[in-house]
């Protein structure tokens, strides 16, 4: 026996606990939060026993939402950058984490190896997340089940609570407010959570701040759905399509196209609650937007649920314009859930306003229309087996039958009871690779209408190339070919100009032009060669990552047993990515249970021909999958270091120079940011680095300086296919210099390092000097330096430490020596981290009032020389004023303002965005290549001692002023309108309108109060105190916003009338003599009140009482506001004062046409006062279309859609009414004394689409000539840039002449006069109008008439006609016929009929002049005005006929009128009398019958025009229906007048039929002569009948009757069969009395004392009910 003590027991309780925790040492033990709360700080990482920082590059808020799950701290609010809760110490151990967002822990995500980055704790990320409340399991972030943490736990919410409990909810994560589900939305349940029913008032600012009950029993979970609306899809056909709009800082805006693609378009589709994606859309393919472009360079993964959780440059932060205005087209009834790609999953449908899950008992049919819908190709074989799980959403059995094209047009049943929900994975879009070397190599062909065809070679790139490799499942692209190299196809070509970003999965879903539409032949068929049998995954660039080759059909893994160097260098060869670099790595797991290690001698072409075995892993295995880090296909030899040398490039298994003949510094951008070093500082091109022993590609490469690497750059061989081999490509990057400076605006301001070998390190600032920082600049070649702050200026560094020893920083030269020997290590720590500010290439204002005014000169080569004005402008002078540290830009000068200088003009065309740091990085022609004199010298006014930062504007935002040599705040004490004006008079910014707002905070913890008289030139002159601020002080630094420098005078609104000009304190006319539409533009623009509609030179609004300025404004119509056009002084230095510039702009108008291509298309906007109203398009016809084209002088009305056919608006609505939309002056009153309101939704409103006239001068004839536009009263002409045939194409159809065989340009048929009214405009070809193309606007242009364009047609064609058959009015359910025909010599073309409103559209090939198209049932739906359309695809080019006229539809419902007869129950005859007398106690039935197509109706009896006695359904077959009436015993209260209406429901709609002829029923007492007289009256009367029936019996086979069934009082009646009364009925009507036919009863009215209890009463729910309760009864 063995004895223990207490404290052996006591350690080994211990030991074993402690080894029973290291398990649950989980990844959250790893991170930590430093701030406020335990749920929101900065992020840190526990590594190598230490905490360290994580750098916010490419931070984004799925990086976020990974942090939040793994903490365990609810709903992810903020992604926090730019050390938001404070700078970290220590290391900075993770950088560049790119999370999909489905991580379990951030540790997992993509990133650099822990502790490497470039990254300051200036840099440190953040997070914020809801700590205390969570929604589980929505479509985005803001819809869910909600979970609260209450008592340390999270617990589920009972669903049993309030709105204002939901409100707590949507406001704490950041969602806006609750919406009212209609029906609760399934988010899944849990059952291993507690319950919480919470009380809330709905003020609280979270859930946990109500008061909460626990719940112990059993409890349904709440769900919410938030309306976050901040993002909308404006302008396309449905729901799900359009234009791409976020709502930021109170405003909707755009999104730019650049870098987007289908992740982008995966986000905003599942953030609307929309299907899958279908497609992207670029250049404004829903219309140009207005306002602000909030978002660019957006790159999503995918998986975020908010466009806006993407990381992107920043709201408002673009180098775009309208014109690039990104869209997407999303399923709006079907989406793929759960799938392994878009072409897979779970079959989800939209239906009655919810998503539910179909279940699997569907068929082919039904797979093929989801499949095709979704532009994924055929559904694969149902042989395959695929399961994605299943769902809680309702249930729905679907039955696609006949021509449909969206599951939405399927028969679609909830299903009551549980089912499975059908997988479906589909082929994707038919691609394939066709004569190349192996299945993942070829000319690149698509499948289209059924039919293969090329893709031409114009823009073809790697990212294209990567798109086809992973479409067909080919690995990585190792190049994109061109020029047929894999030999000319045949057919089609069907795609052209193709822009993938590269992350796309379908080469349709990037960016191109319309399927078949082109300029090439098939000698630029483009081609791609991908890796085919290998590929490398998750890692960090396409060089690098996890390895997986394609092996026995199926893509493998590489397990990392064995794995080396050999095996390293087969994988970099066999995907042209260099030499090996390293054989190991984290790159994330793969989910292969099975694989093969691999044996390689190194010299393999193929890992495939390496020794492979198969191995399948257990749960004992600790190796991870085989990596790879290749040397990537570019280095840089014979250099001082691996940043600098001569380039050289791997292809096709070795490495050779690149020819330098073509070589520019965007290549060597790229080269440098692939190798990770930096920037280009210098490019070379004559061999400075020495020759190599290799070949030299003899490719040119042309970059545009963003590509990530090399291989991205189109590539394209010299036209002589030779390269001069004595000129090789070298470049010296930043990261190859002795020193850095990082952190800062630019390379030529930031944190000082030094670099020895390739260590940088930073300078401790002790003995840090303006001299030391000098040779930093000089090194640099950055001009002097400005100043030399210490204490980590440019926030801390990381790594060792230098000193700044005097003899490193003497001179360049030891400068370099240090850098080679190694510097002297310093003591110091990271909060003296030395920084250098320099002044950028030298820049200086000559001959100017003060230091930031005058000629601009800059030196190079140590030479000082002046900037040509040629495109100067304001954007030019704020890089300037901002470089000189001088505020705002006032004015751009030209003309040589300042005085002629001298010596070299360094700079020409410069083209600034108004972002750069220096002058020398906007756009310019190359140093000293100009054709310019110093007459034309440049020169900048800055507003020197004031700056507004962070406004709306250059007139709005916080306050600064620059005083004792720096830039102070001014505070907000006591700060009023007269030092408002102040700054708006020194800004030269008009007059005050605020002097507070909210424009964010400076970092200045000191500065002055300020009061001012008002009177003052600058606010410099005011009193000044200066304040130090203190953590207690809670006002805000002083802001103002200022009226801006012009205004309309003396007009009928604020905006039109006469213009007014501010500059030096006073308000001017402006000299009407240049004044143009581009200047009213800007000026429209700049008051925010649209486009200018018309401009006028005569002093319409009178003179004022200001001076005239007289300088001549030239604006190119692109100006934000006028300030920033060129003004000139007229050349004689005179102006006609009688002359007076002003703009009427169509903020001013009674009408406009919003959200449209241009000003004359769009919604419908109507104003009264200063609020503009949508218009209904209830009533909404073509003539008051046209009303408002002749209102905006835009021409006639093509057509006038409604349902919102230009997006929904806002506001409210109003109707369309006779009295306002008569004429132009009927509209102008209305506007004047209000429309009338309608009950409309915005999904009703209306729209026009108007045509400006055009005509063709100076040709042979009408269908020939110089293109000219009549618009705003005058004929004007178009520019030729951009000019094509598609543009000709709509001209020449528009003029009814055909197709365009020539489009000349320079002026051919001569030069116009008048205004250019359109320039750069792009027609796809099928445009009804030339204005309908894209282009800038009306009058904006940069052309003379030496570019006016023309068209050559090819005749005049005709119009397609339209006819319907059986006629333009047919029968509900009744077959229609449309033919479209057309007069034409080119037969073998393609019908198209449309709609005037909604999508509707049909196709049709016909050899013949004419194609029927046909609708098999006719219903309301298909009512409307409908045209046709004849186009005629030639080998090249597509002929475009006319339009076709309108013609309409009608569908109407006609229903017979019934008949009512009676039947003798003694002789078995049928017969309709008019009255009859029945015996008291007697019994009878009253028959309805009728002959009708419409089934499923109800009879109905009525009885004396009154009162509905019962209703029946109608029985039958066919086209005969009928119903029995039966009276039991017959009493006094059963006489009276009775008649049969038959009515029934069709699409919603009730109709009724006219009432029978009447019959009258008379009850008799009971008497023995009364029978006698019965019999013998019965007997008269059969008599009767059998003669009349025997002679109309031949006319008349077929009939309505009404059976009366006569029976004794003792029950014994005589009955027949139902064939029997079949026939009796058809019989009867032989015996019917015509006299009546015609003749309308009154509609009964309901009466409940009349109904007689012994008969079916009404049913209450019935909807022909509402036949007797409103006028007229038929409906047709």
């Amino acid at each position: 026996m063995i004895s223990i003590t207490a404290e052996k027991l006591h350690f080994v309780f211990y030991l074993s606990i402690g080894l029973l925790s290291l398990p649950l040492l989980t990844e959250c033990d790893k991170i930590r939060l430093v701030g406020p709360s335990r749920c929101s700080g900065r992020l840190e990482v526990y590594h190598s026993d230490s905490w360290g920082t994580v750098c916010d590059d490419h931070w984004s808020i799925a990086n976020a939402d990974v942090v939040c799950r793994e903490l365990n701290c609810g709903t992810v609010l903020h992604a926090k950058k730019g050390a938001f809760f404070g700078e970290g110490q220590n290391r900075i151990w993770l950088d560049d984490v790119q999370c999909t967002g489905h991580e379990p822990s951030v540790l997992q995500c993509p990133h650099r190896p822990m502790g490497e980055n470039n990254c300051g704790h200036s840099e440190d990320a953040g997070v914020v997340c809801s700590e205390y409340v969570r929604v589980v399991n929505g479509s985005n972030r803001c819809s869910g089940r909600v979970e609260v943490h209450h008592d340390g736990n999270w617990k589920r919410v009972c669903n049993d609570w309030t709105k204002a409990d939901a409100d707590v909810v949507c406001r704490e994560i950041n969602c806006g407010t609750p919406v009212d589900q209609a029906e609760v939305l399934y988010f899944g349940e849990t059952h291993d959570l507690g319950g919480v029913k919470p009380k809330c008032f709905g003020n609280e600012r979270s859930l946990s701040q109500c008061r909460l009950q626990e719940f112990k029993e059993s409890c349904v979970g709440a769900t919410v759905v938030c309306t976050n609306k901040l993002l909308r899809l404006s302008n396309g056909t449905s729901r799900c399509s359009g234009r791409v709009e976020v709502y930021h800082d109170g405003q909707w805006g755009t999104v730019c196209d650049d870098r987007w693609g289908m992740p982008e378009a995966d986000v905003v589709c599942r953030e609307m609650n929309c299907g899958s994606a279908l497609s992207v859309q670029y250049r404004a393919f829903f219309g140009r937007g207005q306002d602000r472009v909030w978002l660019d360079d957006v790159e999503c993964t995918g998986h975020e649920k908010s466009l806006a959780d993407c990381p992107h440059r920043g709201f408002g932060e673009n180098d775009c314009d309208h014109n690039e205005d990104a869209g997407v087209v999303c399923s709006d009834s079907v989406r793929l859930f759960n799938g392994t790609d878009r072409c897979s999953g779970r079959v989800e449908v939209f239906h009655n306003g919810q998503w539910g899950k179909i279940c699997n008992n569907w068929g082919n049919e039904d797979a093929a229309v989801v499949c095709k819908e979704l532009n994924c190709g055929p559904p694969k074989p149902t042989q395959e087996s695929f399961n994605f799980g299943d769902s809680g959403l309702k249930a729905y059995t679907s039955r696609c039958s006949g021509n449909v094209t969206s599951i939405s047009q399927c028969t679609l049943q909830e299903l009551a009871g549980r089912c499975e929900a059908v997988s479906l994975s589909c082929g994707g879009n038919p691609l394939r690779l066709v004569n190349g070397t192996d299945r993942c190599s070829g000319r690149v062909e698509v499948q289209h209408d059924g039919q293969w065809g090329t893709v031409c070679d114009d823009e073809w790139d790697i990212k294209d190339a990567e798109v086809v490799c992973r479409a067909m499942d080919c690995g990585t692209a190792k190049t994109a070919k061109s020029s047929s190299f894999f030999g000319q196809g045949q057919g089609p070509i069907w795609l052209d100009d193709v822009g993938c970003i590269g992350n796309e999965t379908s080469l349709m879903h990037c960016r191109n032009s319309t399927l078949g539409v082109h300029n090439c032949g098939h000698g630029e068929d483009a081609g791609v060669v991908c890796s085919a049998n290998i590929r490398l995954m998750n890692g960090t660039d396409q060089c690098s990552g996890r390895v997986e080759f394609y092996h026995g059909g199926l893509w493998s893994a590489a397990y990392n047993l064995n794995w080396g160097m050999n095996e390293a260098a087969v994988v970099c060869r066999e995907m042209n990515c260099g030499d090996p670099v390293k054989f190991s790595g984290s790159y994330g797991q793969g989910r292969h249970s099975r694989g093969y290690t691999i044996s390689c001698s190194g010299r393999e072409s193929s890992l495939t021909l390496c020794t492979l075995r198969e191995y399948v892993r257990t749960g004992q295995d600790r190796f991870e999958e085989a990596s790879v880090k290749c040397s990537g296909n570019v280095k840089l030899s014979d250099g001082p270091s691996q940043c600098a040398g001569r380039v050289e490039f791997y292809d096709n298994g070795q490495w050779g120079n690149v020819c330098g003949e073509s070589w520019d510094v965007n290549d060597g951008n790229v080269v440098c940011r692939q190798l990770d070093c930096g920037r280009a500082h210098k490019i070379t091109t004559v061999a400075e680095y020495g020759h190599g022993t290799g070949q030299t590609w003899i490719d040119q490469i042309r970059c545009n300086g963003m590509e990530s690497t090399l291989s991205q750059c189109p590539q394209r061989p010299f036209r002589d296919k030779t390269c001069n081999t004595s000129s090789v490509a070298g470049v010296v990057c930043t990261g190859s210099l002795e020193v850095r400076l990082a952190n800062g605006r630019d390379e030529c301001s930031g944190r000082v390092e030094v670099r020895h070998g390739n260590v940088w390190q930073t300078v401790c600032d002790t003995d840090w000097t303006l001299s030391k920082a000098g040779v930093v600049c000089e090194q640099l070649e950055c001009g002097n330096a400005l100043s030399a702050p210490g204490a980590a200026h440019f926030g801390q560094g990381s790594g060792s430490v230098v000193e700044a020893s005097n003899s490193c920083f003497d001179n360049v030269t030891s400068l370099q020596q240090c850098s080679l020997k190694g510097f002297r290590g310093s003591r110091c720590g990271h909060e003296h981290d030395a920084s250098a500010l320099c002044a950028g290439n030298p820049l200086r204002l000559v001959n100017g009032t003060d230091r930031c005014s005058g000629r601009v000169e800059v030196q190079h080569d140590g030479q000082w020389g002046t900037v040509c004005d040629d495109e100067w402008d304001i954007k030019d002078a704020e890089v300037v004023c901002r470089a000189m540290d001088c505020g705002t830009a006032k004015t751009a000068k030209s003309s040589s303002f300042f005085g002629q200088g001298q010596g070299p003009i360094w700079l020409d065309d410069v083209g600034c965005i108004g972002n750069e740091t220096s002058l020398m990085h906007c756009r310019h022609s190359t140093l000293g290549v100009h054709n310019c004199g110093h007459g034309e010298d440049a020169g900048v006014v800055c507003s020197a001692n004031i700056r507004l930062m962070n406004g709306t504007d250059q007139c709005s935002g916080r306050v600064e002023f620059y005083h004792g040599g720096l830039w102070s705040a001014a505070y907000n004490l006591n700060w009023g309108m007269n030092e408002a004006a102040v700054v708006c008079r020194e800004m030269n910014c008009g007059d005050p309108v605020k002097f507070s707002g909210s424009y964010g905070q400076g970092r200045h913890s000191r500065g002055y109060t300020i009061s001012c008289s008002g009177r003052e030139s600058s606010l410099t002159l005011c009193t000044l105190r200066e304040y130090v601020r203190t953590g207690h002080d809670r006002f805000e630094e002083a802001s103002v916003k200022c009226s801006g420098n012009v205004k309309l005078s003396d007009g009928p609104s604020q905006c039109a009338g006469r213009v007014e000009f501010y500059d030096n304190g006073q308000w001017g006319n402006v000299c009407g003599e240049s004044w143009d539409v581009n200047d009213g533009n800007v000026v429209c623009r700049q008051l925010d009140c649209g486009r200018a509609h018309k401009i006028t030179t005569v002093a319409e609004y009178g003179h004022g009482t200001g001076q005239t300025w007289i300088d001549q404004i030239e604006c190119n119509g692109m100006e934000s506001t006028l300030s920033q056009c060129p003004q000139r002084p007229f050349r004689d230095k005179t102006c006609n004062t009688s002359s007076v510039a002003g703009v009427l702009c169509t903020g001013s108008l009674e009408v406009r046409l919003a959200n449209g291509r241009d000003e004359c298309s769009g919604r419908v906007e109507v104003r009264h006062g200063n609020v503009w109203q949508t218009v209904c398009d209830t009533d909404w016809t073509l003539s008051k279309a046209e009303v408002v084209c002749e209102q905006l002088e835009c021409g006639n009305a093509l057509s006038a859609p409604g349902a919102a056919h230009f997006g929904q608006g806002s506001g409210s609505v109003v109707e369309a009414s006779n009295s306002c939309f008569d004429n132009v002056t009927s509209l102008q009153q209305c506007s004047l004394k209000g429309f009338r309101g309608s009950r409309c939704g915005h999904e009703h409103d209306a729209s026009a689409l108007c045509a400006e006239q055009i005509r063709a001068v100076g040709g042979s004839g009408q269908c020939s000539g110089r293109v000219e536009i009549f618009y705003k009263g005058q004929w004007g002409t178009v520019c030729d840039d951009e000019w094509g045939m598609s543009n000709a194409d709509v001209v020449c159809r528009q003029l009814g002449c055909g197709h365009a065989v020539s489009a000349p340009m320079s002026a051919h048929f001569g030069r116009g006069t008048g205004p250019i009214w359109l320039d750069n405009v792009e027609c796809r070809g099928e445009e009804s109008a030339l204005t309908h193309c894209t282009h800038p606007g009306f009058g904006v242009n940069n052309c003379g008439h030496g570019e006016d364009a023309g068209v050559i047609c090819l005749g005049a064609l005709q119009k397609p006609q339209i006819t319907f058959s059986p006629a333009p009015e047919v029968n509900w359910g009744e077959r229609v016929e449309i033919t479209c025909s057309v007069v034409t010599e080119h037969m073998g073309g393609t019908f198209v009929l449309k709609k005037t409103q909604g999508s509707f559209q049909m196709e049709k090939f016909s050899e013949n002049e004419a194609a029927t198209f046909i609708l098999p049932r006719a219903d309301f739906s298909q009512r409307g005005s409908y045209f046709c359309e004849y186009q005629k695809k030639l080998p090249n080019q597509v002929i475009y006929y006319p339009q076709g006229n309108t013609a309409d539809l009608s569908v109407k419902v006609k229903l017979e009128k019934p008949i009512i007869s009676l039947t003798s129950p003694h002789a078995m005859v049928i017969y309709s009398p008019d009255k009859i007398s029945v015996t008291k106690g007697s019994s009878f039935s009253i028959t309805c019958s009728i002959h009708s197509t419409y089934p499923g109706g109800f009879f109905y009896l009525t009885k004396s025009n009154k009162s509905t006695v019962a209703s029946l359904p109608a029985f039958g077959h066919s086209i005969f229906y009928m119903a029995y009436f039966e009276f039991p015993a017959l009493d006094y209260t059963n006489q009276g007048e009775y008649n049969c209406v038959y009515g029934l429901n069709i699409s919603s709609m009730s109709f009724c039929s006219l009432p029978s002829k009447s019959l009258q029923v008379t009850v008799i007492a009971t008497s023995s002569s009364s029978v006698v007289s019965g019999l013998v009256g019965g007997l008269v009367v059969l008599l009767l009948v059998l003669v009349i029936g025997y002679l109309v019996w031949r006319r008349r086979r077929q009939g309505a009757g009404t059976i009366v069934q006569f029976s004794n009082r003792f029950g014994g009646a005589i009955m027949q069969d139902l064939d029997e009364r079949s026939n009796g009925a058809f019989n009867g009507r032989i015996h019917n009395t015509q006299v009546n036919e015609n003749a309308q009863s009154s509609s009964p009215e309901h009466n409940n004392a009349d109904v007689d209890n012994s008969v079916e009463r009404v049913p209450e729910d019935l909807a022909g009910r509402v036949c007797y309760e409103r006028q007229p009864l038929v409906l047709s």
